[in-house]
């Protein structure tokens, strides 16, 4: 009995033990897991860092959030390899969430894996808010068919300068001959005040006051992420406290710190230096007043946001340094750019009421006032991602965002204005755009160089590119089928088969027959040809893929129309086909037909329904391959009366906006047209044309009228000559 009793004691003590240790490993982790949320609530990532990963070393209730926050700590510092790695371990552990799967299919297309970054934006589009669908479906079509954002690689030639570091080297800006930059390089060997967000030194404004001063670098390294050497000492059991416990001890450092070597670069302005960041700048056209990004000089809520300054040069300093009376303390104002005129100011925010994420603004300059009432750009241009460093090459404006289609991370896009509103943006393309972060592009008067930043090999860095746009010389002949002599006078139409839109002027051949255009690289296009005495003919061209500047096309032939033969003596009409239409005027003689299609039959009613059976992808023009199978029987009759035109009609029930199904119907019904095209039928006999929700059949407020809703309609007209 006195054994049992001991043997009983024992265990109790054993298990109050490990209930102790286990207590103490708890509360660890507790400490850490508010110490890192500090940090990391302040944007102060890589100080988050060291103590969300030695808090995962003691087990506590905190761990999935630990886990998740540290992920997204690396991906700020972009720190890649490590956010992917802790991305996966959390949702191995505790199932994906839309930023982890956001997240891992950008960092797929940072590693160039685009199969898997499509697949990542395909499941999410099944899974999150309306909100995101426009950025989803695009992110997700840019890359599933990153072939297009390569078709304009050969009219750059891109540099790295010399000038860069191992710490962020960004937004270059054009003043006087020179060019500034901002960079956080190390530019003492004592000790500098670090910016928490990544652990180096506050950024500064740097100044190469002649631009031929600038020198390249000849071999580029490969990409390299961030490595982070991360100590934690401490020094507390947790318990309570004694006068002899010692705080807890924090050592990090992050490559490409302070390694001995000093950047002498000189500053930009004296003036112009606090104690905390400096970042994108620009100028106005006389180069006396700057408009530059800081962070506040005092905190607000114990955040030092971002504000936008103005300062003027006086006596050869930068004076009278004001803040801009439309910057609200409580958000971010950054990346001021003036237009081309210098009538408005660009800049980007996070304040609330935007599409999401940063968004970009402007305001009137022409009187002061106006200064206060920011406006925010269009949708077209503003997305649920970030919009971010805007700048202008005349009426033209650059701006990187993640919301659109692209190559990963940031693209450069461009956009300008037409009879007062904002054209569709377009992908500037690579080598400007890589699968990592590209912004801040600026160009010189002449429109050939330029700068813009990246962090392709592992940190923001600043690149020179050349800009010669280059164009392969088309060069074909026109020669008679029958006597193969060559035929001056064709007139020849040449096409971008991607939007069935001619690319230059029609011409005709020269005297011996030639013909010449200049066309891009990395394109499909379609050649018509016609001339009198002959029958039209038109083709379509293999993808323009050469790197050379001249490319030769085999002859076209052109077949002669056949002379009419002798006259025939005069015969009693005849209708051979019964259906009481004489055959001089039945364009189909031996097929029974109606009066209205020339004595053709009536094919309206077979194409009514082919045309029932053509279905998308759901909200997308891509034809479903069920669709295959009718659009070729309607090509069948098509090809068989050469004389019927086709007008196609895109609706779709009502469901989302009116704008997006007006564009979504137009898409489909232009998708149809094409498919046509595509099978050799000539664009002229084809129009296409989106009604959206405007003319329904049935009631959208059920499910089997929705169905019927979304339709295309298809209109033959008969004609009596080609």
């Amino acid at each position: 009995m006195k054994k049992i009793l001991l043997y009983s004691i024992i265990c109790l003590s054993f298990a109050q033990g490990v209930s102790f240790a286990q207590s103490v490993k708890s509360r660890k982790a507790e400490v850490f897991f508010h110490l890192a949320e500090k940090e990391f609530n302040d944007q102060r990532y890589m100080y988050s860092i060291p103590f969300y990963r030695t808090g995962l070393k003691y087990p506590g209730r905190f761990d999935s959030l630990t886990m998740l926050h540290l992920a997204e700590a690396y991906w700020h510092v972009k720190n890649y390899d490590s956010a992917e790695i802790f991305y996966r371990k959390y949702e191995a552990k505790y199932g994906p969430l839309f930023s982890s799967r956001q997240h891992l299919s950008e960092l797929a297309a940072n590693r160039k894996d685009y199969i898997a970054a499509a697949e990542g934006y395909k499941k999410l589009q099944k899974e999150v808010p309306l909100r995101f669908e426009k950025l989803l479906i695009e992110r997700y079509k840019g890359f599933s068919n990153t072939k297009v954002f390569l078709n304009d690689s050969l009219d750059y030639d891109i540099r790295l300068l010399k000038l860069n570091t191992k710490q962020q080297d960004f937004s270059p800006q054009y003043f006087g001959r020179g060019m500034v930059f901002v960079s956080n390089r190390y530019s003492k060997t004592s000790s500098e005040r670090e910016f928490g967000w990544d652990g180096l030194p506050f950024a500064n404004i740097y100044w190469v006051k002649d631009t031929t001063d600038l020198y390249t670098v000849d071999t580029v390294a490969g990409h390299s992420s961030g490595n982070y050497n991360v100590t934690i000492k401490p020094n507390d059991d947790y318990t309570a406290q004694t006068s002899n416990d010692n705080d807890i001890i924090v050592t990090s450092s992050m490559r490409g710190g302070y390694t001995g070597s000093l950047h002498k670069l000189a500053k930009f302005s004296d003036e112009l230096s606090a104690k905390y960041n400096y970042g994108p700048l620009c100028f106005n056209k006389e180069g006396n007043k700057v408009y530059f990004t800081r962070n506040t000089l005092k905190s607000f809520e114990g955040r030092y946001n971002l504000e936008i300054c103005e300062a003027v040069l006086e006596n050869g300093k930068w004076g009278k340094v004001k803040v801009l009376p439309f910057v609200d303390k409580a958000y971010d104002f950054y990346h001021p750019a003036l237009s081309g005129d210098g009538k408005k100011l660009y800049f980007c925010s996070n304040k609330p009421g935007g599409q999401g994420g940063s968004d970009i603004y402007y305001i009137d300059m022409v009187i002061d006032s106006a200064m206060t009432t920011p406006y925010a750009l269009d949708v077209k241009i503003n997305t649920s991602g970030d919009e971010l460093f805007p700048t202008f090459r005349g009426d033209t404006l650059f701006f990187s965002t993640d919301g659109f289609a692209g190559l990963g991370g940031l693209d450069i896009y461009k956009t300008w204005m037409e009879k007062g509103k904002w054209k569709k943006p377009l992908n500037v393309g690579y080598p400007l755009n890589s699968s990592f972060d590209d912004f801040g592009l600026i160009y010189n008067n002449t429109g050939t160089r330029g700068f813009f930043s990246t962090n392709r090999l592992g940190t923001d860095d600043v690149y020179m590119f050349g800009y010669l746009p280059f164009f392969v010389n088309l060069q074909g002949t026109v020669l008679s089928r029958t006597t193969l002599l060559r035929l001056d006078s064709a007139k020849v139409i040449i096409r971008s088969v991607e939007d069935d839109m001619p690319v230059a002027d029609s011409l005709v051949t020269d005297l011996t027959g030639n013909f010449h255009f200049p066309v891009k690289p990395g394109r499909t296009y379609s050649l018509e040809f016609s001339r009198n005495g002959y029958i039209d003919t038109a083709y379509k061209l293999p993808e323009i893929n050469t790197k050379e500047r001249e490319l030769a096309l085999a002859p076209t032939l052109l077949t002669p129309i056949p002379k009419p033969l002798a006259p025939k003596p005069v015969v009693v009409e005849k209708d051979r086909d019964k259906d009481g239409i004489q055959d001089p005027v039945d364009r189909c003689p031996d097929i029974p037909g109606i009066q209205e299609n020339f004595g053709c039959p009536d094919v309206q009613a077979r194409i009514n329904e082919l045309a029932k059976m053509v279905f998308f992808k759901t909200a997308s023009a891509e034809l479903s391959p069920v669709a295959v199978k009718p659009l070729n029987e309607i090509s069948t009759i098509m090809a068989q009366y050469p004389w019927i035109t086709l007008s196609i009609e895109g609706h779709t029930d009502s469901r989302a906006s009116a704008p997006y199904n007006l564009d979504l119907s137009n898409r489909r019904a232009a998708s149809v047209r094409m498919f046509f095209i595509k099978q050799g039928l000539a664009a002229s006999r084809f129009t296409s044309k989106g009604y959206g929700l405007t003319k329904p059949i049935a009631d959208n407020n059920t499910e089997e009228g929705r169905a019927l809703n979304r339709r295309v309609a298809m209109k033959a007209d008969f004609h009596s000559k080609y």
